[in-house]
């Protein structure tokens, strides 16, 4: 939905820039293209709000199984890993701790091969919070764009902030894949440990 939206973006882009260069450009293409970039942020918005909440579910899990797999190695709480994300100004820093504490729990230091880097981690938050931060800033130039070289600017801001965030979802993606993987694994090491005791 990000590059179709970005696409969206660059058809407003190319449509200024025509009326920039001279060209004409019909009322129609602009009604057209202002239709074209209402759908677009509906869609954005419901996908976000959706995937959001299957996110945070799942962020909450990984923390409170953090718990059994290192008991009290994370500082921030599970209800943090909910909260964090509500708290303004603060949501650009604590959900990265709350993640961060998850990671070093679900990781087995006692393996030279489990020592994993984190950085699908840090893109992701990077990105996240560049995402964030352009899509603020160009959102408001596009409602506040008066002219059409304004307009051709705000729409370039915009096709950057929402591939930016196609970037930052596939990270997301992978952190979720990394992290849910090494939390499987050392579930799995831990139920291997335990049965050889249980057997008579």
């Amino acid at each position: 939905m990000d590059l179709l939206a970005a696409a969206f973006d660059g058809n407003v882009w190319r449509l200024m820039d025509e009326i920039l260069g001279g060209g004409s450009v019909e009322d129609a293409d602009l009604t057209r293209a202002d239709d074209l970039q209402v759908v677009g942020g509906v869609l954005q918005v419901t996908l976000l709000v959706a995937t959001a909440v299957v996110f945070v579910i799942w962020f909450y899990r990984v923390r409170r199984n953090a718990d059994f797999f290192a008991l009290d190695s994370c500082e921030m709480k599970s209800g943090w890993a909910i909260g964090a994300w509500f708290i303004p100004i603060g949501n650009l820093w604590l959900p990265r701790k709350v993640a961060g504490e998850v990671w070093n729990a679900s990781t087995d230091w006692d393996s030279e091969a489990r020592r994993t880097s984190r950085t699908p981690m840090n893109v992701w938050w990077a990105l996240f919070v560049a995402t964030w931060l352009v899509g603020r800033v160009a959102g408001s130039a596009y409602e506040d764009a008066a002219s059409a070289a304004k307009l051709k600017q705000a729409a370039g801001m915009m096709m950057f902030s929402d591939v930016l965030d196609a970037v930052a979802a596939v990270f997301a993606l992978l952190f979720v894949r990394k992290l849910t993987r090494m939390q499987l694994d050392k579930a799995t090491a831990r139920q291997e440990q335990i049965l050889p005791q249980t057997q008579p």
